[in-house]
């Protein structure tokens, strides 16, 4: 892959640095809240000392808007930015990370909290390194524990008592996006640090590292069995469009509209069984090789005696730039440096195919098996889940106990494309799914939207945009529960092109009949099957 994939499907998940660079897509909702505007000094002396903190440096910056940046480290190496605006709104978000972090991240900044009025804050985890690799945590305990949970908390409290030396006033609500690993730190957040927010939003969220590890390996096991030969996957562009013209062939006007979309992929029932080969291998059809692979992606990862070790995805995403040649499949071959031009700093790239090679090695080698040399080959997973219990105690983030992040009014937003091909939608429908089996009542609390035809965190056929930090504070301040939210696609200059509304998990949004399928009020949602 070549950095500018990397950065695109890595650092913040997909689309926060192009989202950043151009800023709110809709500039009318950047409109100036109401401010609390105060008598304030950026300077570090300004500053009164905190435990464990040690200020590298404080400047008043003029764009976006004008507001104080304070750089710090907190403990031994968990580094954070916040920025402080001029004409606070009274508010604090924290923004997540993306891949395995190792940059200060803040994925707020895309939904324009700076511009808002947000005092906001973002840390790299308690470690330097490139998204793609986790060879800092090779025999370093303090930083596996820092990037599982601990850097993100006390990065949150930290930039509390910060933001209220600062104002000289308390915060009035505390919220957390995040998206990929960034909402993996929002789960975190909600089952064990409850009383750090009020709200939180999290997309695509990375919360079962033992799942994902599984899958991302067996997967790349299946399409590169040969780990020194990289060059190209058992399937390739050819077999990925076939196999999705063939289900779209079939499934895409199941919702009443031919749009390449499929509105819940799990009702399309087409068998891929039915593309092998009756006899020479053709373009028309999958060797039995490829199609072996392809079913480890749909139907997810199993031990030696057949039993699931973590979930599938569902149809969505195979011919995409940012779907399964970015995640799953891919090759060196396609690799171009030359069209990269995007400055990661001092950290190499990772010689990887795709994404999910990198992520699925790193985490076996550095996160569970502590042995650089970890191979997929030969490996049956037998014993994964016992292997890895010990990292899971402080990577994972599966609980699906919200109780005490409930009883304070916590408020818990989760977002999925499904056409993710790095976070499968079908475990977070799982997940809610055992909240609510839990507790019914969590229906006022908690509530997923699984956005059709988008991809990781962002992009695809389908329209991705929704601006999740006015969702969350409109449900927090309201106290109402959004049944739905309007997605949007964007036009190259990031502006509005057309609607659809995503519906709160499980209803779906179905046309109404007539009216432009790109506006959402041609669309109602309905109960699911």
């Amino acid at each position: 892959m070549s950095v500018s994939d990397w950065k695109l499907a890595l650092t913040s998940g997909f689309a926060v640095f192009l989202i950043t660079a151009c800023g709110d897509p809709n500039p009318a909702d950047l409109a100036d809240p109401e401010s609390a505007v105060t008598e304030t000094v950026c300077s570090v002396e300004a500053f009164r000392p905190l435990p464990d903190v040690r200020f590298k440096s404080v400047t008043e910056q003029i764009e976006p808007v004008p507001h104080c940046k304070v750089t710090g480290v907190i403990g031994t190496e968990t580094n954070f930015e916040l920025l402080l605006p001029e004409d606070w709104n009274g508010k604090f978000v924290m923004g997540g990370g993306g891949g395995f972090v190792g940059v200060v991240q803040n994925t707020s900044l895309m939904f324009g909290s700076l511009q808002k009025g947000y005092a906001t804050v973002g840390t790299d985890t308690g470690h330097a390194g490139h998204p793609a690799s986790a060879q800092w945590a090779y025999n370093n305990l303090e930083r596996l524990v820092s990037f599982g949970h601990q850097a993100v908390h006390r990065t949150a409290v930290t930039a509390k008592a910060l933001i209220a030396d600062h104002y000289d006033k308390e915060i009035i609500r505390s919220y957390f996006t995040g998206c990929s690993r960034g909402g993996g730190q929002g789960f975190m957040e909600a089952q064990r640090y409850p009383e750090d927010f009020d709200g939180i939003v999290a997309g695509s969220p990375a919360y079962d590292w033992t799942g994902l590890a599984a899958a991302a390996t067996q997967i790349s096991a299946a399409m590169y069995p040969d780990p020194s030969n990289l060059q190209e996957a058992v399937v390739g562009p050819e077999e990925q469009r076939l196999i999705e013209s063939s289900y779209l062939k079939m499934c895409d006007a199941m919702d009443g509209i031919e749009d390449g979309i499929l509105n819940d992929p799990r009702e399309c029932e087409f068998d891929v069984a039915t593309l092998l080969c009756e006899g020479e291998k053709t373009n028309s059809c999958l060797s039995q090789e490829q199609l072996v692979a392809v079913k480890v992606v749909y139907e997810g990862p199993k031990d030696s005696q057949g039993r699931p070790l973590y979930y599938g995805f569902p149809f969505g995403g195979e011919s995409a730039d940012g779907g399964w040649s970015r995640w799953l499949t891919g090759g060196l071959k396609y690799d171009d440096d030359a069209e990269a031009g995007v400055d990661m700093g001092p950290f190499e790239s990772p010689v990887t195919p795709n994404a999910y090679y990198s992520f699925g090695n790193d985490i076996m080698r550095y996160f569970i098996y502590n042995d650089p040399q970890w191979s997929y080959v030969g490996y049956d997973y037998d014993n994964l889940e016992k292997d890895a219990a010990r990292a899971a105690e402080t990577i994972n983030a599966t609980d699906p106990d919200l109780s005490a992040f409930r009883e304070r009014g916590g408020k818990l937003l989760i977002y999925n494309g499904w056409s993710d091909n790095a976070q499968t939608s079908l475990a977070f429908a799982d997940y809610y799914e055992q909240v609510l089996a839990r507790d019914e009542s969590a229906v006022d609390d908690v509530r997923l939207f699984l956005m059709p035809g988008v991809e990781h965190c962002f992009g695809g056929p389908g329209p991705s945009w929704v601006n999740f930090l006015d969702e969350i504070d409109n449900w927090v301040e309201s106290g109402n529960a959004p049944d739905q939210v309007t997605a949007f696609w964007l036009d190259e200059t990031m502006q509005p092109t057309g609607s659809r509304p995503v519906c709160s998990y499980p209803t779906v949004a179905e046309y109404d009949g007539e009216g432009d399928t790109r506006d959402a009020l041609s669309f109602s949602c309905i109960a699911g099957d």
